[in-house]
This record gives C-alpha cells, structure tokens and sequence, in this order.
C-alpha cells in the first residue's frame, strides 16, 4: 500500500504546475456614498429617488448603503439635506467612505448594498499580513502594508536604472461582511489602522487595498491583543518534546522548467556569465513530504530548501520533530539553482530557488484539492511557511518577495541574498518582507560568516526573533556527519577559537527544533503562551544561545536606533566621557567579506579604556518638554561584546554596568546592569566532554528591565517627567584587548 502511494503521488507530482490562484478572475464590487441610484454619477436625480423611497412609491433601493449620505446606519430626510448641499453647495464635508471613488464602508454598516453598483478592481492577489501586536493600555497604531510589489533598482559603477518601478497601494477598505472592533479606525487613503484598545486574544480582520495598476489584493489581517499584565504569556515553557502525530514519509516527484533569460534583468555584481546554451532547462525535483497522520483538518504547510552543498534529504531529524507537531513539511531537492545553474549563468541561485519553492507549494496546495490523495483536505493555505538552510534560507526570503500570501519565515544560518557575490548591487532585499521571521544563525558558523546575521537583524520589519546558538556550526543542521564546522576540535588558539565547534550536532538539532516549534506554536497555532519566549526577556541569560527580538508591539517608544547619530529619536545630543571610541557604526564581529556596496548598518560602537569608569548620556527630555513613558514597563535595548576575531578577548562582561534614569526634578534611580546579563562563564554542555570553553557573549542580545527595579531603588521617581538616561560602565580583569561593547535600539516598551 505505501509504495501505491508513492506511484500515486509521483505521478500526481509529475504533472503538477504552478501555484493555484483562488483569485482568478473575481471582482471587487462597491458603492459610492451619494450615488443613490447607482448610476456612478451624483446629480439632482439622488436625492429625488431618496425622497421616493421615504416618501413615494419606490419599492427599495438596490444599495441602501450608498444613500446614507451621514453614515448614521438609517435613511432618514437628513440624507437628503447632505445630498442636496453636495450637489449644490459643493460640500462633501459630512461624507465618510467610500467618496468620491468606488469602495466599501469601512464601519461596516447595517445597511444592505444587495447589487453593488461599481467595480473596485479585479482581484489579483491576497495576502497574509500579521499586524502589531497590542496591549493594554498603550494606545493602537499600525500600518496596512504600503505597496502591492516593491520596485527595483540597480546600480554599477555611475551607472543607474530601473528594473521595476514601485506599484503602491492608493486606498484601503473593508472587505464586506466584515466589521471593525469598536473603537477601531481605517484610513482609506493611507491605510492607518488605530484603536484604544482591543479584547485580549487574537483577532482577525480581512481587508483590501486597490493599487496603483488598478488590481485588488485581499489582505487578511491577524494580530494579537494582551492585557496589561500579559497574563496569557506562561513563562518556562520548555518546547524540546517530539509531539503527538506518528510521521508518515511520502516521497513524490514534480517537474520544474527554469527560464534562463539573456540577457540578465539587470547588472550583477561580480558575474561573469556567459550565454546559456538553451532558452529554458527541465528539471525534475524530488520531494520528501512529511505528512502527520490522524490529521483530521486543514494544517500548517512548511517548504524547506537546502543550501550549497548539502542533501535535500538530510533534514529529516528537523523536520521529522516539526511534523510530529502536526505541521505538513516538505523538503525539495534543487541542486540545479545553485549547484548547476549558476556555474555558467550568474542570474540564478536565490530567485530560481524561490520559484521552486513557490511551485512546489502550489503541488501540494493541488493535491489537497485531489479526492484519494493521502492530503486530501490537509493544507491549509492560509497558514503556509518558507524556510530553509544556508542559500536556502536565502531563496525562503526570495519565496516570500515573490510570494507575500505566506505566513512566515524560518531560516537556519541563511545567506543575506542581498549580500551573496551571486546577487547584484540592487535595492533588493534592503528591508526583509514584514511577515513574522525567524533567523537561527550558529556562533562558529564559518560559511555564512555572521556579519550577514546581522545585516539581516537590522532589516527585519515585521515580529522577528534572530537566535545564535554559541558553538554551533553551519554544517550541524544538516544531519550529514561528515559536515561541521571545518571538522576541527575547538582549542583557545586563532583560528580554531572561532572556526570550529565546541557542541555536538545532536544539541545544536535539539535548540534549532525548539526555536522552530517555538515560533510555529506561535503563528501557525496561534498559542499566545509562548510570546515570552520569542519575544521577551526569558533568553536574555541564557548559556546556550542569544536571542535578540523585534516584537513589533504598538505603542513602544523608541529612544534611540542610531540612525540619526550623534542625536536620538528625540533629537537629543548623546554624548560620552572618557570612552576611546563612541561611534555610528556597523558592529561585525567579523569584517571581510566587505558586501558591496557596503549596507548602512547603523549601531553605536564603544571601546572603552581599561581599568576606568565611561560615562554614556542619553537626554530623554528638556525644561518644558519632558520625557512621559505612560504605561509601558520596561527599558529595553540590544548589547554585545565586539569580537576580535581569533583572539581570547572579551571572555564573558568584563565591565560593570550601572544605568541611571533622572527625572526634571533631579531625582534619580539607580539599576545594576549585571543581574540582566547572562553571567555563566564556561559552556554547559561541551563537546567532547570535559572540554572548557570561555563563553565571550560576542553577538546582540536583547535585554529587558522592568521600570519597577527603577522605582524600587527611588520610589519618588517620576517616569511621566524623565530628563535623562545615563550609562557607566567600568571596566574589570585583565586582557590585552580593548573592551569594545554594540549598542542598538533602546526603547521603552
């Protein structure tokens, strides 16, 4: 019976073709306010048909919505005032949307619109979109996304051009049926979406934007609310246990053609490609499906992608544990997209592996849709994830450009297809799809060196969580034990100190699987429980990994990113006292290959001189303007030590840290910094066993303190009329290096 499956789905696969589009050929229909009797023109004959209907003998109108001129959910004699000043006094003042041009009410009236009487547009696409997160009491804000698909422009040398010009979004509605939470508000024009505050929970909302090529996209929207004291968060969840689905293994086959167009769509950097011998190439990409059984609904969906070098079929210690959760993965072989493609034509790699990505979720979308097939019924389309390996956590972020109706991203120790030498000097990729992301990147990792990490932290948009685990290696997520971090033994000597690994693969699979299910009980299942863990201050001290973390919440207050340096985000002047370098800067830990042209990342670097005290101040107020932080709890920010690379230098904090909020009055409080920091100096579990390695906290991490330990040291502090925030740190030990610390995003959330 297994290998009748197989046959089964081998063929099926085989004839598979692109992704499926529920959309094709549907309409929008809407109505304008003041067009009563649909004509798609407002004249005097509008408020004669109104007085019939309240007055006369009309029997009805067909879109009774576009009548209520005051949009007070009743047609009443005041319409017809409103609609007469509009006629003649020119004077549209009390009309809401949809005016002047064909929508949908964004209030969600009660009144019926049975024959909408004009065409939105027709609809071209949909689209997952994962608003802010909001919380009680912090006021609501959030964005609908701004452009329907991104332009792109390249540039070589004095050399410019345009590859594809920016087709915006120019209004918003709600789609019908729909209706806001109360209180909540849309902008139709802009797509500003506000509220004072929304049930704790999730909530869901689906609406739609018009673009500027006259196309309709359907954007359903979630978000997560919580209450003040974010009671539904459990905090000590450990995610390390296979969960409760037997995992049946199906392998399939589906063909693929690749378009190998001359010449290539723009300049790359670094290629010296040659005319490919054949306009497009057949290729033929095995999949291994792992399918939970005794699904009885719709599930979650995850295409994964190999990287250079390795087999697609040597994941399946990963995505075997993620299916037992009750996730449908998949893994596709493509070594033609980089392993072949590329050797003699430079436009492939990322792209033409996020084609076959996105093919490859359209086969298993079509199965599902096959009566017989072992997923009959299964996928869940709504709920659709891109992840993958090296280049192929680079082709999942290119998957997502392509394709935006997809959850979220996943990537293990991925390239930045911004950066990869195989991608050209393009504003492509500048800012990573605002989906939520996960990016587990390994501390070792000599292929995909880390500053690409953190190029990629620095772009991310939407909830991200970037997670390095210390002493893992590139090669570990593979379950190939021939590959690993250059296959040598860790020793405190350059260069083996940061070329090689010091944990054993099955440690590095066992953190990887619980970031992964960690993230997916969050966004595919919606479990709000584990929002401390991907973006709160549980991680901040932990010996095993750094996690740093955009949780993307409403209302937080932003200090200072360090784009505006030597100023803040108030336009405040920071400053420091004896510090031997206090610079806008991009902290690498490891600064070759230099990308080009070189991405503006922007932290505040600080060397610090040994055996003395640094003062950093940052001005949060003025006399008259002081800073109010309201309701929100905690001061946040992301640090780490600044590597040298190869040396023994910066083992652990080699510094003590004090930071002091003021407020206008002169009062001032007091927190150590240390009890923040992860202070374990020797990493728990080495391999082999026995092994001592000195722990250096050398990448970003995020830390969290909660304003009540302020307030615990001076009660009498004023956090609604704060002056000033001041760092000093005095270094400790002994090393014959500076001590170099990164410093990003402080806020208050």
């Amino acid at each position: 019976m297994r290998n009748l499956v197989h046959t089964i789905l081998i063929l099926l696969l085989g004839f598979a073709g692109g992704r499926w589009n529920p959309c094709q050929a549907q309409e929008l229909s809407g109505f304008i306010r003041g067009d009563v009797n649909g004509d798609l023109s407002i004249d005097l004959s509008d408020p004669v048909l109104l007085l019939e209907v309240l007055f006369g003998p009309s029997q009805g109108l067909a879109c009774a919505e576009a009548a209520d001129l005051n949009d007070d959910a009743a047609l009443q004699l005041d319409d017809v005032i409103v609609s007469l000043g509009l006629i003649f006094l020119a004077d549209p003042a009390q009309l809401a949307a949809p005016f002047p041009d064909c929508g949908t009410d964004p209030r969600a009236n009660t009144l019926p619109c049975d024959n909408p009487p004009c065409v939105i547009g027709p609809i071209v696409a949909q689209r997952q979109v994962t608003l802010a997160t909001a919380r009680q009491p912090l006021p609501y804000q959030d964005q609908l996304p701004r452009i329907f698909e991104p332009g792109i422009t390249w540039q070589t040398g004095n050399l410019t051009g345009v590859h594809r010009p920016e087709i915006p979004f120019i209004s918003y509605g709600l789609m019908p049926g729909q209706q806001l939470p109360v209180g909540m508000t849309l902008n139709s024009q802009n797509g500003r979406l506000s509220a004072a505050e929304f049930t704790p929970g999730m909530h869901q909302l689906q609406f739609w934007g018009l673009d500027s090529e006259g196309g309709v996209t359907l954007l359903n929207c979630r978000w997560a609310a919580f209450d003040a004291l974010e009671t539904a968060v459990i905090p000590g969840q450990t995610l390390s246990t296979a969960g409760p689905y037997p995992v049946q293994v199906i392998d399939g086959l589906t063909n693929f053609t690749h378009q190998l167009v001359w010449p290539t769509p723009y300049p790359l950097w670094g290629c010296a490609a040659t005319v490919p011998p054949l306009s497009s190439q057949l290729d033929f990409k095995a999949l291994q499906i792992f399918v939970p059984e005794g699904l009885t609904e719709p599930a979650p969906l995850l295409i994964f992608h190999h990287g250079t070098g390795f087999n697609w079929d040597g994941y399946t210690n990963l995505l075997q544990f993620i299916s037992s959760q009750g996730v449908i993965c998949v893994s596709v072989n493509d070594s033609f997209s980089f392993d072949v493609y590329t050797n003699w034509y430079c436009w492939g790699g990322h792209d033409e592996a996020a084609q076959v990505m996105v093919h490859t979720r359209g086969v298993m979308e079509e199965l599902s849709q096959v009566a017989g097939s072992t997923l009959e019924g299964l996928v869940d389309s709504n709920r659709v994830f891109y992840s993958g390996h090296s280049r192929g956590g680079g082709a999942a972020v290119a998957a997502a450009e392509i394709d935006p109706d997809v959850r979220g991203l996943i990537l293990l120790q991925p390239t930045d297809a911004k950066q990869d030498s195989w991608i050209g000097n393009t504003d492509r990729w500048q800012t990573l799809p605002d989906i939520p992301l996960l990016s587990i990147t390994a501390e070792q990792d000599t292929d995909v060196i880390y500053p690409y990490a953190e190029r990629l932290l620095e772009r991310m948009t939407g909830p991200s969580t970037s997670v390095c685990i210390y002493g893992g290696c590139h090669g570990f997520s593979s379950d190939a034990q021939s590959i690993g971090c250059n296959n040598c033994l860790w020793q405190p000597v350059a260069p083996l100190i940061d070329a090689c690994s010091y944990i054993d693969r099955s440690l590095q699979h066992q953190l990887t699987q619980q970031w992964m299910w960690t993230f997916l009980k969050r966004h595919a299942f919606d479990d709000l429980s584990v929002e401390g863990l991907l973006y709160g201050s549980e991680s901040q001290t932990s010996p095993y990994f750094c996690v740093a973390h955009r949780r993307d919440l409403s209302g937080t207050l932003i200090i200072d990113d360090f784009d505006q340096f030597p100023r803040n985000n108030l336009g405040y002047l920071i400053s420091s006292s004896n510090t031997d370098l206090f610079i806008q800067g991009a902290c690498y830990d490891w600064p070759f290959p230099l990308p080009q042209p070189l991405p503006q990342i922007t932290n505040l670097v600080i060397i610090l001189p040994l055996a003395s005290t640094s003062i950093l101040s940052m001005p949060l107020g003025s006399t008259g303007s002081l800073l109010d932080v309201g309701p929100r709890k905690e001061l946040q920010f992301r640090i780490k030590n600044h590597d040298v690379h190869g040396a023994l230098d910066n083992s652990g904090w080699q510094f003590n840290g004090t930071l002091s909020l003021s407020d206008g009055s002169g009062t001032t409080a007091s927190v150590d910094l240390g009890p923040f920091l992860p202070q374990t100096t020797l990493h728990p579990e080495p391999s082999p066993v026995g092994l001592q390695v000195p722990l250096k906290y050398q990448r970003f991490l995020q830390v969290a303190i909660p304003l009540e330990k302020f307030l615990e040291d001076q009660p009498l502090l004023d956090t609604s009329q704060l002056m000033q925030l001041m760092w000093q740190l005095e270094t400790v030990g002994s090393t014959n290096v500076d001590i170099r610390l990164g410093l990003d995003d402080i806020l208050f959330r």
